[in-house]
């Protein structure tokens, strides 16, 4: 046998082998991962955004009729666009009983008070923040703030209302998804 033909056994021979091995790799990766307890794989892409957000970030906050009268108002002079920003700008310099206090009355009734409100937002980690421009509707207006935490970006709805004697209410705030 010529040694041309022995050298191509030999290299024929070894990208068997490594095909084998390589197929065999695969097979344990596979099998690995089709066997990994649920903590240990990948959470599925979702576009629910409670199921997104970090931990307790998206919890329902009870069920509270609004009432205009007890509900957090805008400052005078001030817009709810205003309001939301400084709601954000109280949270990034944490002064959380400030934010706590421009909370709407269902998300304080959620958080007790202003001392879990803090434990809740420290544990968050959040990064940055940014908020839309307002939608008006009638005495709507709707504004959506998002938070950057834990490397993702959560938005919430907030709504403001005018009352009866011209002053803008908070009446909520709720999840609005993540980008």
């Amino acid at each position: 046998m010529s040694q041309s033909a022995l050298g191509q056994k030999q290299v024929t021979l070894l990208l068997v082998v490594a095909a084998v091995l390589l197929a065999a790799v695969i097979g344990i990766l596979v099998w690995q991962n089709s066997n990994s307890s649920p903590a240990a794989s990948v959470a599925p892409v979702t576009t629910d955004p409670v199921a997104q957000a970090p931990t307790g970030m998206g919890a329902q906050v009870p069920d509270v009729d609004f009432d205009p009268a007890t509900a957090p108002a805008v400052p005078d002079g001030q817009t709810p666009l205003e309001y939301l920003t400084g709601y954000y700008e109280a949270c990034a310099a944490k002064e959380y009983d400030t934010a706590y206090g421009l909370l709407p009355v269902a998300s304080q009734q959620y958080y007790g008070d202003a001392a879990s409100f803090e434990q809740t937002l420290e544990g968050y980690g959040i990064s940055d923040f940014s908020v839309d421009e307002p939608v008006e509707s009638g005495d709507t207006v709707s504004i959506v703030g998002w938070q950057v935490a834990q490397g993702m970006t959560f938005g919430y709805e907030w709504t403001f209302v005018k009352a009866e004697d011209g002053t803008w209410r908070v009446k909520s705030r709720t999840m609005a998804g993540a980008q």
